[in-house]
């Protein structure tokens, strides 16, 4: 990635610190998000909340909510806390598939490993 350095209105640095902290994201985030929305030019990059390899040692509790996962992206897979089913997130809406087939839509405020 290439950094830009630039000057900045007060009133716009304000908000920039509040976003992040609303956000818990870092000024390179939501400087991006902001260029990408103003620019009309999508970001593609990957979210990842956790690694198969934590799922092995038996880290699946809940770590974050799935509002804050989707504001990343609008695909993806994934599990829910304790394995229970596999999660599909597919245009933007978050579906757990248990291991009977039923599928259902997971709110927003669900916690995913």
């Amino acid at each position: 990635m290439k950094s830009i350095t630039c000057s900045r209105p007060d009133s716009l640095y304000e908000a920039a610190l509040e976003r992040m902290q609303i956000d818990k994201a870092s000024c390179d985030h939501v400087v991006s998000a902001a260029l990408s929305r103003y620019l009309r030019k999508p970001i593609h990059t990957l979210f990842q909340v956790s690694t198969s390899a934590a799922l092995v040692e038996g880290l699946y509790q809940g770590a974050v909510r799935v509002s804050r996962l989707l504001r990343h992206g609008n695909f993806g897979l994934g599990t829910f806390i304790d394995l229970n089913g596999e999660m599909v997130v597919l245009d933007g809406i978050c579906y757990q598939v248990s291991p009977s087939g039923a599928v259902a839509v997971i709110g927003d405020d669900q916690l995913i490993p």
